[in-house]
Order: C-alpha cells, then structure tokens, then sequence
C-alpha cells in the first residue's frame, strides 16, 4: 500500500522519538478517531495490479490540486481483494470512480476489531521437492517422519513414503467398540507385512499406485503399500509440512524410518509378498545415507571423540584393552585426565609382567568399559535411563568400529522381566532395584481408569506399572495386561470413591474400608479396598508383591472387617 499523508508519518516518527515513555501494545490498535478500512472486491491476481493505479490517480489529482481525501491502499494476504483507508466513505467512492477491474457494488466497511487481522502477514508456504522430509499434521500419523516420493498438481499435492499404523483388531471389535478404538487409540508404527495380513483372515489385492505405473503396491483397506512402506497422496501444507532447520529429524525418527533389506540381517518378519528382492528401499536408503551423515560429522566435530568421553567411563570402573600391546587386559580406572585413563590391573600376573608398575596410562580410545554377564546393572542414559536388571548376554557391534568396538547387553529388567538391548557405555554396576515412575501421560499408579480395544466397552483397571511407554493394568476381570496412555479413555478415580456395594452380610462398603475374604482363591486374606467398580472391588495388600499387591474379588465373596 501507498501512503498519501504526509503528515501520518510525522505523527509517527513522533510517536517513536525517544523523549517519549514506551507505548503499550494496546495503544496501538486503531480505534475510533483512526482512519477506517473498506475492503473492495477484484479480479485474483490483480491485486496489486490495482493499487498502482489508484496510487498514480492520487499522485496526478494532488498535481491539479484536487487531492483525493484517501489515506492509504493495501493489497493484503487475501487473494481478490483491495482495502482502502480513509476518513470519509464518499471520499473513497471518488478515488476509486474510473478504476477499471475494482468492483463498486462490493463495498464493506471493516469493523475495528477485525482492521489489526488485515494487516497480519501469513509466513510463505516453504515448496516441497521430491526426497523432501516432512511430517504429518493430521490424524494418527500426526508428527510422523514422511517422504515425498513424487509431487503433483503444481506443487499443491504430493505421494508420501511412511512407516504405516494398521490395527488389525479393529474387524474382531463389535462396530460400536471398533468406532471408539479408531478414535482414541493411536496403532504404533510397523511396517505393513502382507503375511501377517493373510495370517489374520484378511484379503488384499496388488495393483499399481494410481498415476504410477512402475509401482506395484498391495491395496488393504483402502490404502496402498509398498515395500513395507504406506504410499499416501496428501496436500502440502494441510496434510504434511516440510521439515525446517528448527524441527529436523530426528536421529530416532531416522532409525525407525529405515528398514534394512533381508540380506542385511533385517527382521525378515517386515518381506511383503513380492518378496525375493533383497535391495534396501530408496526411502530406508535416504534415511540410511542420513544416519550416516550424521555420524560422520559427530566424528568431525569431536562429538564422538575421546575427549568427550562418551564410552560412560567412571573412576571405579572395570574396562578391557581393545588396542595396543596390551588387548584382553583388564583393569580398574583410577583416575581420568580429559583423553586419558590410568588402569590398575585386576590380576597379579599383569602386573608382573609390567615390572612392578601398578598403574597404566591409556588413551580413552584404547579402552572400553566391561560389565561381565551376571552383574546387576542400571541404565544411566538413553531410552531406557533409570531401568535396572541382570546382563544376561553381551554381543559385539558389528561394523561399528566409529564407536571405538562397543558392545551390546542384553539386559532381563526387574520391573517387567523383559530384554532389552542397550549399548554398555550406557550401563553402570549397581545394586539398585527400580521401582518404575510415578506418572506418565498424566496417569498415576493406582488410578482407576477405562480401557479401550479389549473387546468390551465397560473393561476398566487399575494400573499396577508406570513404564517409560505404557502400562500394566489389572483388569475388572482380574487379568493383567499392557496398555498404552492412547489406549486408555480418562480415569474413574472420583465416581469410585462416592460408590457404595454390599457386602456378603449385606453392609455397605466404601473405598478405604478393611475387609476379609470369605470365599475363592484369596479366601481368608484381609486387604483394603483401594478402587470400586460396581460389584468388583480393587484390593490392596501390602503383603502381595505381585502387581503392586492389587488384586479383584467380588464384593458378595468379602465381608467388612
């Protein structure tokens, strides 16, 4: 826009000089005795077209001596329209008399609260080109790591290659249960595994991606698949948004993304049916090439060097030589010096064999840290931080000579009995036992919650485990299962605590109240009622361990004690 008063701008350059006290951001909104702002309709495209020639038309009147009593003209963000300033409308009318392509009849007059929302400047939309990382904005794959394939329609749409979220429960579900599951629970990422399909009782059919004929797919359940990977066509900037340098994938993200081929010691569990062909899909290869960026600059950047002692290293620790004269020798750190360790030998015989001398000095990169199979571990970093367990298996990385010959442990947790693999650098000797988080997700330990996708649309539980991911839940049927915080559907802790059930001789009892069992497999024990729900009751004892010494009786087989 074009300003035709000089004397605005001296009022502002006034207004900013620096005798005066800051003005606050609301006395800046237009009010009353500003200007007002119509908005006029044109031609798309013509926009700006338009407020050239309207400015000439003031600048040639102001030559004649006839100024035209307009202030400013604006062509905004909005496509087909123009806005004028002024302080009077028929003003307005005469400047814009004879402007061919500015429509008269469309006149309106902007209200005041809406004249800051003109001016408001929309950030460009960022084009997107073939093997472009963006992610998802909508639905179940929101904030998931995609790549544009092929781009369409003059950059308006694109295919995108993603990691898929099937829920193959979803056809056993009752449709009222299928309807809420598919609305509440987000299906973890997995690659499509057409064997797993054919498993379950499920057809799909192979044909080729509408408008690309090279590419063969498996159609199941009106979305297309390839390689292991969803095919999807979307439109830029509604659907998916390009990744910017504030929000890049991350080196998670990447790891999931890529799926190595068979013949690379991949899971073959993820070979579609057009199977035998062993080369790494090109998205799994852009993610792959990425990864392996990333590490080669972490290298440059001294982010995995010595000096940074990423191996976990601590005064105490039992480490091997991998490199020099003295490799399969094993030690205990005695001090640390920036790039440098001194080891003192565990046995007599090493250092016999060093003349006497009780201390040794390595590089850090001639040393790794040992844990021996048996010891009682504690995750220190990494997705697993504060988990605890046994070594039961320790296994070399292979190819992995960047990360200084690090080796991987197999570690069997306290809390869930399960294994996991985590790299030694991230473990440390420890007889602590964890004892799982507090909350996740806003969830508590012991709340009573509603369960969805187990079949029936009254389950609910009590949660017994706080995991880093999910939790363990004790059913009303008294069954103990994993749930994820998208699988649950809010708590039920307050109508629990106003209810009110019966008990075998009939009186009531509440949530808090002391009872004894009369009758089944935990005849005989007293506990506490921890949660209600209907006629089941959640009891607490403080002398089970097994699921947080939460268990289910019905409240006609206790009596209140």
């Amino acid at each position: 826009g074009e300003d035709m008063d000089e004397g605005f701008d001296m009022d502002r350059e006034r207004d900013m000089e620096p005798s005066y006290a800051p003005v606050s951001q609301q006395s800046l909104v237009p009010s009353v005795s500003d200007p007002n702002l119509w908005m006029f309709s044109c031609p798309t495209g013509k926009e700006q077209e338009l407020v050239y020639q309207i400015m000439n038309k003031c600048v040639a009147f102001a030559k004649r001596g006839r100024p035209l009593g307009i202030t400013s003209v604006v062509s905004a963000q909005t496509k087909g329209k123009i806005y004028v300033e002024s302080y009077s409308e028929p003003s307005v009318m005469e400047a814009l008399q004879g402007v061919r392509g500015v429509m008269l009849y469309s006149m309106t007059k902007v209200p005041i609260s809406d004249m800051t929302t003109v001016m408001s400047v929309v950030p460009k939309k960022v084009p997107v080109k073939k093997n472009d990382w963006v992610r998802m904005t909508r639905g179940h794959f929101k904030g998931d790591l995609a790549l544009v394939k092929h781009v369409r329609d003059s950059g308006l749409k694109c295919v995108i290659q993603c990691v898929p979220r099937l829920d193959l429960t979803l056809g056993d579900l009752p449709p009222d249960e299928a309807k809420i599951r598919r609305r509440t629970v987000k299906p973890p990422q997995k690659f499509f595994n057409a064997a797993e399909i054919a498993a379950v009782g499920k057809h799909l059919l192979r044909q080729r991606f509408p408008g690309l004929s090279d590419v063969m797919c498996d159609y199941f359940d009106g979305n297309y698949y390839s390689d292991g990977y969803l095919l999807k066509e979307v439109t830029i900037g509604t659907v998916v948004k390009p990744c910017t340098a504030d929000d890049p994938p991350t080196l998670d993200e990447l790891q999931r993304f890529r799926r190595k081929s068979r013949s690379g010691g991949g899971d073959g569990d993820y070979d579609d049916v057009n199977g035998g062909d062993d080369e790494e899909n090109e998205g799994s290869q852009l993610a792959g090439s990425l990864l392996s960026e990333l590490s080669e600059l972490q290298g440059k950047t001294g982010l995995a060097s010595a000096g940074s002692n990423d191996r976990g290293l601590m005064i105490g620790d039992t480490v091997e030589v991998i490199e020099g004269d003295l490799v399969g020798m094993q030690g205990k750190i005695m001090s640390l010096d920036g790039t440098t360790v001194k080891v003192r030998p565990n046995n007599d015989a090493a250092l016999a064999e060093l003349g006497g001398m009780d201390e040794v000095e390595f590089l850090m990169n001639q040393v790794r840290k040992y844990i021996a199979v048996g010891a009682h571990v504690k995750v220190t970093d990494g997705r697993y931080a504060n988990e605890t367990g046994v070594v039961v298996a320790v296994e070399s990385i292979e190819g992995e000579e960047a990360a200084g010959g690090d080796c991987t442990a197999v570690v069997l947790t306290d809390m869930t009995h399960k294994e996991i693999s985590v790299r030694i650098s991230q473990l440390q000797e420890s007889a602590e036992i964890a004892s799982g988080q507090d909350t996740l997700a806003g969830y508590e330990l012991h709340d009573l919650v509603v369960l969805s996708g187990g079949g029936s649309a009254n389950e609910v539980g009590v949660i017994v485990r706080v995991g880093r991911e999910e939790f363990t839940v004790v059913n009303n049927h008294g069954i103990a299962r994993e749930a994820r915080p998208e699988e649950l559907r809010g708590k039920r802790n307050k109508p629990s605590d106003r209810a009110v059930a019966l008990d075998v001789q009939a009186n009531q009892i509440r949530c808090g109240d002391s009872v004894t069992i009369v009758e089944g497999p935990h005849k005989g024990k007293v506990a506490t009622i921890k949660r209600m729900s209907r006629a089941q009751l959640f009891l607490y004892s403080q002398y089970r361990s097994e699921h947080s010494g939460i268990f289910v009786v019905r409240s006609r087989s206790c009596v209140l004690t």
